[in-house]
């Protein structure tokens, strides 16, 4: 039976796949500013399981979890525009779902992960709640092929994104954030066990890599994007306007061409530190589907590619206080990742073609 069930949802997601080429083909697609060298109109991975979910929902789970692409939510605008670090999309659990409706979502959250990601996110989810996956909400904005589509996955320490467009002007079409905590709230020195640590290894590796006075250019002594303000948690809505009185960790918003970024421009590098910050991009990325490592690329190059960015270490909340940087920061015009080390990881990543793509967000 199990074999027979396999069989029949590798069908069904091969019609829904097939059916949908000749749409895919005339559709408009997401990314309007795309370079013509670089197709935007094909599917990505993920349209397949996302249209076969859509078709199996119920009219009750289609009104719980399914909504317009610009739906309204809370902070005013649409809700697809949203990150935060922990929270609900919708009321739907993926342990709600049956049996073949949560195959069909392990088949998304393996069309946007790389080999060997989807057990390790359900492992950071274990680890961090100690439940088993499935307290996880899912939502779908937009229709298949019927115009821009995105599945979003949410919860503790997770916003995930798979979109039925290849190529859109906006990577995952939207912001994503991850997290983990292994050994708990507070972490040890070196992060064990720990599914993200490498990204900083390996942005460790740069910095000691770099002389005295590009490392002084790149350490930011005071200034940390965090979440607590007063010692309090700031947990404030910051939309496209919001003015913030200090950095808060949360904060994803593009700063444009013209804008001014933390730390050493990459651009200011040697050659071998170049080769090493692309390291770490291979890193960044790779979590990812090659499918969605192309989407960051392809909008990384159309704002003039890393050495339109600056890499910045915070030398505040350094864990053991050895110098290993717990906290750094990727920024150009148009691309945010920040790597929060402490007190455990968090990861935050926004990346598009064009500054102006709007997102919000808060600290969950």
């Amino acid at each position: 039976m199990q074999n027979t069930s396999q069989s029949t949802r590798r069908r069904f997601l091969e019609c829904a796949a097939g059916s949908a080429v000749a749409a895919s083909l005339t559709s408009a697609g997401c990314a309007a500013n795309a370079s013509v060298q670089e197709p935007a109109k094909q599917e990505s991975p993920s349209a397949a399981p996302i249209r076969a979910l859509y078709a199996s929902l119920t009219k009750e789970q289609h009104s719980t979890m399914c909504f317009s692409w610009d739906h309204v939510g809370f902070t005013k605008l649409p809700l697809r525009l949203h990150v935060t670090n922990n929270w609900d999309i919708s009321k739907a659990a993926i342990s709600s779902f049956t049996k073949p409706q949560q195959r069909l979502i392990d088949d998304i959250l393996a069309s946007v992960l790389s080999q060997g990601w989807p057990e390790r996110i359900k492992r950071q989810a274990r680890d961090d709640t100690g439940r088993a996956w499935g307290n996880q909400k899912i939502a779908i904005f937009g229709t298949p092929e019927k115009g821009p589509c995105q599945c979003v996955i949410t919860g503790f320490h997770l916003t995930l994104r798979a979109t039925c467009e290849r190529q859109p002007a906006v990577a995952f079409h939207g912001a994503l954030s991850h997290g983990h905590q292994p050994t708990g709230f507070n972490e040890k020195v070196g992060h064990p066990d720990n599914i993200f640590w490498n990204q900083a290894v390996l942005a460790n590796k740069v910095y000691q890599a770099l002389d005295e006075k590009r490392r002084r250019q790149a350490l930011i002594v005071k200034g940390m994007p965090f979440y607590l303000v007063d010692g309090r948690i700031d947990r404030r809505n910051i939309l496209p306007d919001t003015v913030l009185p200090q950095p808060l960790e949360p904060d994803v918003r593009f700063k444009g061409a013209k804008g001014t970024f933390p730390g050493l421009s990459i651009r200011d590098m040697t050659r071998e530190q170049k080769a090493a910050v692309e390291q770490v991009l291979n890193g960044m990325l790779e979590p990812y589907r090659r499918e969605y490592q192309e989407q960051v690329r392809h909008c990384l190059r159309r704002q003039g590619g890393l050495e339109a960015c600056s890499l910045a270490f915070y030398q505040e909340h350094d864990i053991g206080k050895d110098g290993e940087w717990d906290n750094w920061r990727i920024e150009g015009p148009a691309f945010v990742w920040y790597f929060r080390g402490f007190p455990h990881v968090h990861v935050w990543i926004h990346v598009a073609e064009d500054p102006k793509t709007p997102v919000t967000s808060h600290f969950g």
